[in-house]
């Protein structure tokens, strides 16, 4: 990294008119999405940035998904800080979202294993004695699941991990589950969760070694994806693929639909609801309903007192007031006009630039909703108190 700025801070000295006192390229990086800003001395005027190969090379290879800030002296030195524990993430939406994490729910740290004793000693759990077994005996498939190499385990483990880590809109995002009730955790993603392998349809089979009240250690499980999270097997040996394709349609648990059409009777068993196009909406009489998430967009809106309820997204024109929410853990008012200084602590907020000038709140993840300069970006997330200082690299261009 040190020599891709000191490229990018040559390149930026031969493309400006020289006496400048100094430069600051500002850098908002995400998956397809990328923000610069160029800026000469104090000024906060943006100037044209240059369009370099090596300033492309640092943004879109060396930095996805994060923020950096270059400073470059006239004399050619430079000083380029990377936030060590922050990820900013620029969405192409709108208005663009910007999140820092300050605690992730997983720390993915690179891990390498050839045996699958050095798996069970990075993951801290012993796996069954039949998955031994399977891999020593080189298999390469189960059923219809296809079969990790030994090398690949804790590389899909640890991108699940940094997935469910590292993006808070996953936090309580409510799980479909197909299987025995209470064999499996209703989770994204658990630790003890060790990937084997996949099925044709690319969803990853993991056994489980953290499983439910009503499960078994070693169970075989379908990760959540385009698919619910299903219960496979007691055990790799007691596997077999099924005759046809599992049901999903009866599940009842996501539904979309209008802020006209609330049939109570209809959302008797729904966990994640969506309500959209809604005019006044008085939601009270949902309290009662098992919901986990709720997104709702209306011109005036009444919320309902739900204890289940750990995700809450609102829009609306007038003002809401949020009833108590015991449960709460997700929390996006950033378009909505609430009480800042009383929302409930949660771990991830989202507000937008003046509801974060009000609120004093230090969450394990935020997000900025809202038109702001890469500068403004930067100093909102040094505010929120990253855990860990920026990489600071410097050198002469």
């Amino acid at each position: 990294m040190h020599d891709k700025f000191a490229a990018v801070a040559r390149e930026l000295i031969d493309s400006v008119e020289p006496g400048f006192d100094f430069l600051t390229l500002r850098g908002l990086c995400g998956p397809g999405v990328c923000r610069l800003s160029l800026t000469s001395g104090p000024s906060a005027e943006e100037m044209t940035l240059p369009h370099h190969p090596s300033v492309a090379d640092v943004i879109s290879v060396e930095l996805p998904g994060t923020a950096f800030e270059l400073q470059v002296q006239a004399d050619g030195t430079f000083e380029a800080r990377v936030p060590e524990d922050v990820i900013l993430e620029a969405v192409g939406s709108v208005p663009p979202i910007y999140t820092v994490v300050r605690e992730p729910r997983y720390r993915s740290v690179e891990h390498k294993a050839s045996s699958l004793a050095e798996v069970e000693a990075v993951i801290g759990a012993a796996l069954p004695a039949e998955v031994h077994e399977l891999f020593a005996s080189g298999a390469e498939m189960v059923g219809d699941v296809r079969l990790l190499r030994i090398d690949d385990i804790l590389y899909y483990w640890n991108a699940w991990a940094h997935q469910f880590g590292y993006y808070p809109r996953e936090w309580e995002l409510p799980v479909q589950y197909l299987g025995p009730p209470g064999a499996v955790r209703l989770v994204s993603f658990n630790l003890k969760w060790v990937p084997i392998g996949f099925t044709d349809c690319a969803d990853l089979v993991c056994v489980d070694l953290a499983p439910g009240p009503a499960g078994r250690v070693g169970q075989l499980i379908q990760v959540a994806g385009e698919v619910p999270l299903t219960y496979l097997a007691d055990s790799v040996t007691g596997y077999a693929p099924p005759a046809e394709e599992p049901d999903y349609g009866h599940l009842g648990q996501e539904l979309e639909i209008n802020g006209q059409d609330l049939d109570l009777a209809r959302l008797a068993s729904v966990r994640d609801l969506a309500i959209v196009d809604g005019g006044v909406l008085r939601l009270g009489e949902l309290a009662h309903l098992p919901l986990e998430r709720l997104q709702v967009t209306g011109d005036e809106i009444e919320l309902p007192a739900c204890e289940t309820l750990t995700s809450l997204v609102v829009r609306s024109s007038g003002r809401v007031e949020l009833p108590s929410l015991p449960s709460l853990r997700v929390l996006d008012v950033s378009g909505a006009d609430v009480d800042v200084e009383s929302l409930p602590e949660v771990e991830y907020l989202v507000l937008n630039p003046e509801q974060w000038q009000r609120c004093s709140q230090q969450p394990a993840a935020a997000s900025l909703a809202g038109e702001v300069s890469v500068a403004g970006v930067l100093d909102w997330a040094r505010e929120r108190g990253p855990a860990q200082p920026d990489q600071v690299f410097r050198g002469r261009a």
